[in-house]
């Protein structure tokens, strides 16, 4: 297995050698410890998805800033294959959608807990009014897609599909989702900015999560590395020991756990969320009209949010991670937006 951590700031492996480079788990946990911020990625073999007792068996730990897997070889686990589309495709399932209310707020660790140093300088940022999917796109409704656009289906672990948030998708396949969703039904749709992401997320708070700072009532709003996962799962001391929501190491069904003020369900935890923007190693020079931010690392794109495979450091409201456009893995997925016009 070829392992690469990149930190903030520093270019993806790029020509021949990064052509052997292979990756398609990515696990983030990360926790508090006497005062001292550590953060931990585990990363996996391409021809493995992130399943208990494949993880490896070191754990590599960057001292410093943002880290992130290099891009896999074009044909990784999940990667859709054009296939032709049988007669009778369905319509699209469209997803609910939440109206967001303009307005402003402070965006990055203004919390003061446990900040990495891509979440500064905090800074001011004015959001239009927007709407947001309620969930995380399931696969019931990326199945749609891939049917009618002549794809081969994602993978889904053999966790189940449904009402499951799609997993194995890259920032390439979900703005593909929304372009079809948009002309399917004539509507707008598109991927969130990071900066309406975390107005969404954080929903009018500037605690560490949107609903307080304390971590033992993540089970009721979270789907993630808690106390359920068993002491025979790997990295079983990174968990979050104060709670267990019985779900155990995989995705839970969309709308399993308690919303945010604005109506919003696992906006922590459950699926990494992939916005519109480009990787940038600050908020130096980010817009401040909540647009998404176009320039930069754009071979890179960001995730928000946490996974199921996380612990509580790295649920955060602030919290932001970056990978390569194509990367598909099984703890990443998405929701849609949609401007509304005056």
């Amino acid at each position: 297995m070829h392992v690469v951590i990149h930190s903030s700031g520093t270019k993806a492996m790029t020509g021949k050698r990064a052509g052997v480079l292979r990756f398609t788990g990515l696990v983030v946990a990360a926790w508090v410890l006497g005062g001292v911020w550590a953060t931990h990625f585990i990363l996996a073999d391409r021809d493995k998805s992130v399943r208990g007792s494949e993880a490896p068996s070191q754990i590599p730990i960057p001292t410093a800033g943002t880290t992130k897997i290099a891009s896999a070889s074009p044909l990784s686990p999940g990667m859709s294959q054009r296939v032709q589309p049988p007669d009778g495709t369905k319509p699209p399932l469209e997803p609910d959608m939440v109206e967001i209310p303009g307005g402003s707020f402070r965006m990055g660790c203004v919390s003061g807990r446990e900040c990495q140093g891509d979440e500064h300088p905090v800074h001011t940022v004015r959001i239009g009014r927007f709407e947001l999917s309620k969930y995380e796109v399931t696969f019931e409704e990326y199945d749609r897609f891939t049917v009618a656009t002549g794809r081969e289906r994602t993978e889904d672990e053999g966790w189940g599909r449904g009402r499951r948030p799609v997993i194995h998708v890259s920032w390439e396949d979900t703005v593909a989702y929304a372009r079809w969703l948009s002309e399917q039904t004539g509507k707008r749709y598109r991927l969130p900015s990071e900066a309406e992401w975390e107005y969404a997320a954080r929903a009018g708070t500037e605690t560490k999560y949107h609903f307080g700072n304390d971590e033992s009532q993540l089970c009721d709003y979270a789907n993630h590395w808690d106390n359920s996962i068993g002491s025979g799962a790997p990295y079983y001391e990174f968990r979050n020991r104060s709670c267990s929501d019985g779900v155990g190491a995989r995705t839970a069904i969309v709308g399993s756990y308690r919303a945010n003020a604005y109506g919003l369900h696992d906006m922590h935890g459950n699926v990494w969320e992939w916005v519109q923007d480009c990787w940038n190693g600050s908020y130096r020079g980010a817009p401040a009209d909540g647009s998404a931010w176009e320039s930069g690392d754009c071979s890179d794109r960001i995730l928000r949010g946490g996974s199921w495979y996380g612990g509580p450091g790295v649920l955060r409201s602030a919290i932001r991670i970056w990978s390569a456009t194509r990367n598909r893995i099984n703890l990443n997925g998405f929701r849609v937006a949609r401007t509304i016009t005056p």
